[in-house]
């Protein structure tokens, strides 16, 4: 009766090695499973967005090399960080759709001014340039040291809001290297605002607008 005894507990313990062992390797051979492409292959990529100055061949060829596997194994990350590459790209999102498809949302800049020579400022005062500079007419051109982005862009605004009701408009406006303001009005008139007390030489040149140079 003892050696059944020992004989059931040693089975019991196998089954239960072996129990262990089918509970250890499943998630494993799950995973590969799932991740097989041929097995649940992508089948429709979707690109959404609006697009005014983005090119959709440069898009296209920029996603291409990131857009393998299957519908699980897909590089999200990766599709999401080669658009946001592009210049014209200001942030991309990445779903998977079950149960083949991939759907890419863009979100494309915004410009709010011309920087420098040939790049643009976004409404947040990120700076962007493109591989092909390009005009676009009507938009202020702005310039000043890196990384002073933001603040040249709140006194555009603060100028602009200044001039609104002189009908007068910004077309330059630069911070130099020295921290002084130069200001050129879109009638060709140019301020030398300085280093120091700018704002006032402003207001001044407002109260004095309508005397003097209208």
């Amino acid at each position: 009766q003892l050696t059944a005894a020992v004989r059931r507990h040693h089975i019991r313990t196998l089954s239960g090695l072996v129990l262990l062992c089918m509970l250890g390797t499943a998630p494993f051979y799950g995973l590969q499973w799932l991740s097989d492409p041929y097995r649940f292959p992508l089948r429709v990529v979707k690109v959404e967005g609006e697009f005014q100055h983005l090119d959709r061949g440069r898009l296209q060829s920029a996603l291409a090399p990131h857009i393998e596997g299957g519908f699980f194994t897909a590089d999200v990350a990766g599709i999401r960080s080669a658009a946001e590459q592009l210049a014209w790209v200001e942030r991309a999102a990445v779903k998977r759709v079950w149960p083949d498809m991939l759907r890419i949302y863009i979100e494309e800049q915004e410009p709010v001014a011309h920087w420098g020579e040939a790049g643009f400022l976004n409404a947040s005062g990120e700076s962007f340039q493109p591989a092909n500079a390009v005009e676009l007419s009507g938009l202020p051109r702005l310039n000043g040291p890196q990384g002073l982005e933001p603040r040249v862009l709140e006194s555009y605004r603060q100028v602009s809001r200044a001039l609104e009701p002189l009908g007068l408009q910004v077309a330059r406006l630069e911070l130099d290297d020295r921290r002084a303001w130069h200001l050129q009005l879109d009638g060709g008139v140019r301020l030398e605002l300085g280093r120091v007390e700018s704002w006032r030489r402003l207001q001044r040149f407002v109260q004095a607008y309508t005397g003097l140079f209208a």
